[in-house]
């Protein structure tokens, strides 16, 4: 946790949504599934793609009809953050083989096993930040300041901004 994950896929989705279209970022899958089930995010994902409200799905199977004959034939880019149990993209039932031509499902987890065992093609691992990186990115952050030498100086940081690559950390 902390290496930027979240940061980056946010990041990805405004710079390419735009290709896309229909287009969804669930931040916390985890989150959601824990307090609105698997129903939630189907219609946080049909919401989301078709600015529509869904209050008609009443169970997993309608839901992902719906999601399956509504995004069929659209270009769709789909991000799911913080997935933390395969059982979380099993129940979606959402795959590339049911959207659109072109479409893209990025899965953003800390778990890699979840991915491998979901059938993910492409794995990313974020890598930590180097000391300078680090510390310049803590600097920003902490003090609204982008040089680091008068940040080391004026706020006295320095070591204390580098935990294994995760500036955000402290």
């Amino acid at each position: 946790g902390g290496v930027g994950k979240t940061t980056l896929a946010g990041v990805l989705y405004g710079r390419i949504s735009h290709q896309f279209n229909a287009c969804c970022l669930i931040d916390d899958v985890s989150k959601v599934f824990k307090y609105d089930g698997p129903i939630g995010v189907q219609k946080q994902i049909l919401h989301q793609t078709l600015g529509e409200e869904h209050n008609q799905i009443y169970n997993l199977h309608g839901g992902t009809n719906l999601i399956q004959n509504r995004l069929c034939r659209r270009r769709a880019l789909l991000i799911f953050d913080n997935v933390d149990h395969n059982e979380q993209l099993e129940k979606l039932a959402v795959n590339r083989k049911s959207l659109g031509s072109g479409s893209r499902i990025i899965i953003v987890s800390r778990d890699a096993h979840i991915l491998k065992e979901y059938g993910v093609n492409t794995l990313y691992k974020v890598q930590p930040l180097n000391h300078t990186n680090s510390l310049q990115l803590f600097c920003r952050k902490a003090f609204k300041c982008d040089n680091i030498m008068k940040c080391r100086v004026y706020k006295g940081v320095g070591s204390y901004a580098y935990i294994d690559g995760l500036p955000l950390a402290l």
